[in-house]
């Protein structure tokens, strides 16, 4: 099953306001001669559009598979230990700031930001019953 990931509204307009500047920019190096600025300003423009256009959650094979761009991870959810609901804005690969603190292994721990929590917790411990909900 796949989840969508959350978008908040201010992230969407730093990214999307971030894209607009660097096309322009890109336009200016291109009439200023400047090809390979161009180049890689556009590489930066497609990054940020991978982000926003392919960052989904999908649980398949007893495996959590993490996309966020040209980011991918997979996780065993055997190996998940516990799963916790957060707000914290400085952590990745996510859209929002409404996050879930997944702990794996020993020492794991990814947050991931799908749009709604609550159904990929369900699915997550209907895969691994085991996986502590923490407050």
């Amino acid at each position: 099953m796949r989840y969508r990931a959350g978008r908040d509204i201010w992230l969407g307009c730093v990214i999307w306001g971030s894209i607009a500047l660097l096309i322009w920019g890109v336009s200016e190096m291109l009439s200023g001669g400047d090809p390979v600025g161009a180049i890689i300003v556009g590489a930066v423009i497609l990054l940020l559009l991978s982000i926003w256009f392919r960052t989904s959650y999908e649980i398949k094979d007893g495996r959590l598979f993490i996309t966020s761009g040209p980011y991918y991870k997979s996780i065993p959810i055997d190996r998940i230990t516990s799963v916790r609901k957060t707000t914290n804005p400085f952590t990745s690969p996510s859209l929002t700031t409404r996050k879930l603190e997944i702990q794996f292994g020993t020492h794991g721990v990814v947050s991931v930001g799908p749009e709604d929590r609550d159904e990929l917790i369900r699915a997550l411990r209907e895969v691994n019953p085991e996986i502590e909900v923490r407050k």
